[in-house]
């Protein structure tokens, strides 16, 4: 029974023909010969001179990127790229060189060149901590404002205790905003442009495009880990890649009855089950818990689009929830031109938030639901804690990307406004220091760092083309960490061509979009329009006022150093780099 809270691409862009062995072994003949080398003795050869210098490594960068040797090309990276702020580029002058020649070459190299997976060397374990269980609680379209512990008109009390017990990241985000193209991006620490599962059907992550044995889950197992998931997947079905990654599964989603059992209780009996029976008790876990809450049934009646359990009506009934400050039609005209009503954000705009009346029913029923995740949370948490093995568990919450309830006259994701992009991440860490465990970290993390971070608390190193970073580095060594985190970000929504979005093909109803995200600004480009917006979203949070044009006309060195940025981060991110 739940119980009320009492508070009041590069590389991997692929379409080609397939490379002959013959050429491909000649490319990685070459990449380990003279051309390196020289390229090496030129960058060093040519430090004096800032602008040669910064050529050079760019050259030498991509070039190792394309071999997977992300962590040394990483390190020279930051030596030339901006680490203060979106608009401390001054000395920023050379753009990433164009790969797009010979990129199926370049995929099949990066593919073959990948590194073996090793558990991590004894000097690099916590000594106070043994490789950690995992778990992660992963919810589904849960915008930042759907925790309790920033919005007082939801309840989240577990998850909110979890973040007084742990550490609250009020700067995540996603790569992209949308189902599976997200989750890809969580199980293999790449970005979309990279891992290429931009379709629901697509099997790049088991085909070859992307080393799936290297990936999270099928590296957790190989390691020792028994692995357990439960509820939403929501890629492709490989039977063969399942049996590498996971020790025990059972999928499910779609529906938020199944029978007269609710989606979330189902996550709920299923989770328990698996701790208390479906796992050897001697043996090491990580247990992901992929609920279907908050996600709408789409193409339902309205009434039906979030479903509740009977037991929770009682929430929020004598509540009035504040419509958004964004939820006007003056704020869906001031939207691209191209924003028309076919487009699908709109649609289920007009099916769940068009009316006052409307979007109160909708908004309290999908709060509703939050409440019923956060009570399995808290369920699952004093499972682990009657098995004594809470202690010795990474507890994660997170989501796959956010959602509109309405601003800017929008419904769910797809597009790089805060509501979209930014999603809650809570981290409850046995190895955090005591001082920190309660504490908010305003760096900027990603959900394309879940997957090392998971893998580096279960004690095993995280392959090298990894994209992402581990996230216990800003508590188990924060001053060093925040010396070179990442000030901003590459985002994209697309399911075509990498580059310019070519082959989208949805650009009517959801138009492909990418951005440049950053903690003071932030740029769109819309590629099938050719149409750029920026919003100085440290001064206007909520994205009212496009000051692209103005900027443009009179701030004309400041838009092209934004524009070197976007470039440069699109082509790292795309191209394989640390992101």
């Amino acid at each position: 029974m739940y119980m009320a809270s009492s508070r009041s691409n590069g590389v991997a862009a692929a379409t080609a023909d397939a490379v002959p062995m013959e050429q491909v072994e000649q490319e990685i003949k070459s990449f380990s010969t003279s051309p390196t080398k020289q390229q090496i003795s030129s960058a060093s050869a040519s430090s004096s001179s800032s602008h040669q210098s910064k050529r050079a490594w760019i050259s030498l960068i991509v070039t190792l990127g394309t071999l997977s040797s992300f962590n040394r090309s990483f390190k020279a990276l930051e030596a030339l790229s901006p680490s203060s702020s979106m608009l401390d580029w001054s000395n920023f002058e050379d753009m990433v060189p164009s790969r797009a020649n010979n990129r199926s070459i370049m995929e099949e190299v990066q593919r073959r060149m990948f590194a073996k997976s090793e558990p991590l060397k004894a000097e690099d374990v916590d000594k106070k901590h043994e490789p950690l269980n995992i778990v992660l609680f992963y919810a589904d379209d849960w915008t930042m404002k759907t925790l309790g512990l920033v919005n007082p008109h939801v309840h989240t009390p577990n998850i909110d205790g979890m973040a007084k017990r742990g550490m609250f990241f009020p700067r995540n985000a996603v790569t992209t905003s949308i189902c599976w193209q997200s989750r890809a991006t969580m199980m293999t620490g790449m970005t979309s442009a990279v891992h290429q599962a931009l379709k629901i059907i697509s099997t790049s992550m088991y085909n070859g495009t992307v080393p799936w044995h290297e990936t999270l889950y099928p590296l957790l197992k190989s390691h020792g880990h028994h692995v357990g998931y439960v509820g939403k997947y929501h890629n492709s079905y490989d039977k063969n890649a399942f049996a590498a990654a996971f020790s025990w599964f059972k999928f499910y989603f779609g529906h938020h009855f199944m029978g007269k059992q609710h989606v979330t209780q189902q996550n709920a009996q299923d989770a328990l089950w698996y701790l208390r029976s479906g796992r050897p008790q001697n043996q090491s876990f990580a247990l992901t818990i992929a609920f279907f809450a908050t996600h709408a049934q789409d193409g339902a009646p309205f009434e039906k689009q979030f479903e509740p359990q009977q037991q929770t009506e009682y929430l929020y009934e004598n509540k009035t929830i504040p419509m958004p400050k964004t939820a006007t039609e003056k704020h869906w005209n001031a939207m691209p031109w191209f924003f028309t009503e076919a487009n699908e954000a709109r649609n289920r705009w007009r099916v769940r938030f068009d009316t006052y009346d409307r979007h109160q029913y909708t908004i309290k029923r999908l709060y509703r639901m939050a409440s019923e995740v956060d009570d399995v949370v808290g369920q699952v948490i004093n499972e682990l804690k009657a098995q004594n093995v809470y202690e010795k568990t990474m507890l994660v919450f997170t989501t796959d990307n956010g959602m509109f309830h309405g601003e800017h006259g929008l419904a769910d994701k797809w597009y790089p406004h805060e509501e979209s992009i930014r999603v809650p991440l809570v981290i409850e860490d046995p190895r955090m220091p005591m001082h920190l465990r309660g504490t908010v970290n305003n760096e900027i993390t990603l959900n394309v760092d879940l997957a090392p971070t998971l893998l580096t608390a279960a004690g095993i190193q995280p392959p090298s083309f990894m994209q992402g970073r581990d996230i216990s580095q800003l508590y188990l060594n924060a001053t060093e960490a925040t010396k070179t985190w990442r000030q901003d970000f590459f985002y994209e929504w697309n399911q075509g061509e990498p580059q310019n979005a070519t082959g989208h093909g949805r650009d009517d109803t959801i138009p492909a979009v990418f951005a440049l995200v950053g903690k003071e600004y932030k740029y769109f480009y819309w590629p099938a329009a050719a149409y750029e917006q920026l919003f100085n979203i440290s001064q206007d949070p909520w994205e009212e006022n496009d000051v692209f044009k103005l900027l443009a006309l009179s701030e004309p060195n400041l838009m092209a150093k934004v524009k070197k940025r976007y470039e440069f981060m699109k082509a790292a991110s795309q191209g394989g780099l640390p992101v």
